[in-house]
């Protein structure tokens, strides 16, 4: 019966296990460049701006969301009833992105409107008719330029470049809206006259 020789001879130990140990050299130095990076800490960094402007942005969003929802059920002129329409579109958009954004950084966020927008929220739900038109989208002016300062700050000032990414994308969204809103409070205080 004839036999196979080894692939390596018996001689050379070593190399027999030559395979094995260049797995293991390979695995092993995986494992320290995993750890090293770990020890680095995050590429790319959040701040207190940061956080902060998630925190803000996540207001500014719900507040939208929540009142343009009510306008849907209390507004009386069909162009606040679309306005309103864009609003809890386009916030409810914005508002998944920067959630699926900040999970990834660990950073939490609010689900409730704040003190200042849930009592905005009651007494617009006390109105009716021009009289809510009127306060609501009073109120959108107001809502729209500050949510402006509250990105541009986050533009200026933040350090995550994913988090300012997002403020830069939906500045313009801002801007547009609040330039519609202001057109809408025109049009209704020359329908008021």
């Amino acid at each position: 019966m004839k036999t196979t020789p080894p692939i390596y001879p018996q001689s050379k130990g070593f190399q027999k296990q030559r395979p094995w140990a260049l797995l293991l050299l390979v695995l092993l130095i995986m494992c320290f460049t995993a750890c090293e990076d770990e020890e680095d800490g995050p590429k790319d960094p959040v701040s207190a701006q940061d956080r902060e402007f998630a925190v803000q942005a996540t207001y500014s969003n719900l507040a939208e969301i929540a009142l343009g929802q009510l306008a849907l059920t209390q507004a009386e002129d069909e162009s606040v009833r679309q306005f309103a329409q864009t609003m809890v579109n386009d916030h409810t958009q914005a508002q998944d992105e920067l959630r699926y954004l900040v999970e990834s950084y660990d950073l939490e966020i609010p689900d409730t409107l704040n003190s200042e927008q849930q009592a905005l929220y009651e007494e617009l739900e006390q109105l009716e008719g021009y009289a809510f038109d009127s306060a609501y989208i009073s109120s959108q002016v107001t809502a729209h330029q500050e949510a402006q300062q509250i990105f541009q700050k986050q533009i200026d000032q933040g350090e995550n470049k994913n988090i300012v990414g997002y403020a830069s994308s939906l500045l313009p969204h801002i801007t547009m809206h609040l330039s519609d809103a202001r057109a809408l409070k025109e049009e209704l205080e020359a329908e008021a006259e």
